[in-house]
């Protein structure tokens, strides 16, 4: 199926940016928000996604120009909906409000519309339970921020279809992104799983007394972490030897943590109100540490990243 025009509904953190992606890559997109004055928001936040973009020499000039035009807003979800082949939902994490939206989706549009889900954390397979063509429905979820990360982790339900799985890396492709494809509904689809099993020892080290927040941290940016663009895990293993990575794996796996929960620490901050950013406080003081800084050098280093990328890797 050839994908000319999408709707991206949902105008917060991700669908402005997952818009500019598409609209960029020369496709039609119909932005919708609950409210007139969110739609209308949500296609400015778009347009200043392409001129960070167009700034970093991310995109042309005349590729900014026509896909600002290819982007419209509208919080009318019947008319919006109108005559695409592809509608991705990036509203908010709540199971509930995906299910009623995908159920009304599955009413207002043609079967052979793909149904597409950006969701973090949730299954596709409980969100698409309410619709009767449940063979078009998949999780396409982009990262954040949506266009620069190239990841997008297309995840099949039992019930969705090749043909839909197909028609949706190969959009991806075609818009630039890195698209893997997810065999199996399950908590975490494909590359949080990997985060969160670090996350879960990086907290253990720090309640444990072992090194500080400060310490794991500079320790995965400045070590395993500066290598990852380039150097996966599975070929860091064919790299040094099965045979040494599995001595090393026999040795270091049975000290690990692996409760099946959150680390003791972790759960007490929350408990206590150490939300991180929000709060002001979580495994770091924000008082005296700078989000914003710290979200732009990493924007930075993205960007770099992305560069080095398109001048040293193969098509």
């Amino acid at each position: 199926m050839n994908i000319e025009r999408v709707a991206v509904i949902g105008t917060g953190m991700m669908g402005p940016g997952i818009a500019a992606v598409i609209a960029l890559a020369g496709h039609d997109v119909r932005l919708i928000g609950e409210r007139t004055d969110w739609a209308a928001e949500g296609v400015a936040k778009t347009c200043a996604v392409m001129e960070q973009l167009l700034a970093n020499k991310l995109t042309t000039a005349s590729k900014f120009q026509a896909g600002k035009a290819r982007v419209c807003g509208t919080s009318d979800l019947d008319a919006g909906i109108q005559d695409v082949q592809l509608v991705i939902e990036a509203v908010y994490e709540n199971l509930e409000v995906k299910q009623q939206l995908f159920e009304r989706l599955d009413r207002l549009t043609a079967p052979e519309v793909i149904l597409a889900s950006n969701t973090s954390g949730l299954s596709i397979t409980a969100i698409s339970a309410r619709t009767t063509h449940r063979e078009r429905c998949a999780t396409t979820h982009f990262w954040m921020p949506p266009h620069l990360v190239p990841l997008v982790e297309v995840v099949m339900s039992p019930n969705t279809s090749e043909q839909t799985a197909q028609t949706l890396l190969e959009f991806l492709h075609h818009c630039g992104k890195k698209p893997v494809l997810v065999r199996k509904d399950l908590p975490g689809q494909l590359a949080n799983r990997i985060l969160q099993a670090m996350i879960r020892e990086a907290t253990y080290v720090v309640q444990e007394g072992i090194a500080t927040a400060e310490d794991v941290d500079t320790a995965v940016k400045n070590g395993l972490g500066i290598r990852l663009p380039v150097w996966g895990v599975l070929e860091h293993i064919d790299a040094v030897g099965l045979d040494m990575c599995l001595t090393i794996q026999n040795s270091v796996l049975p000290v690990l943590d692996n409760e099946p929960h959150a680390t003791q620490v972790f759960a007490a901050k929350v408990q206590q109100g150490a939300l991180g950013v929000k709060s002001g406080k979580g495994f770091y003081d924000w008082s005296v540490k700078d989000i914003d800084a710290l979200k732009k050098l990493r924007d930075d280093f993205i960007i770099q990243t992305l560069h080095f990328r398109s001048e040293h890797e193969p098509c």
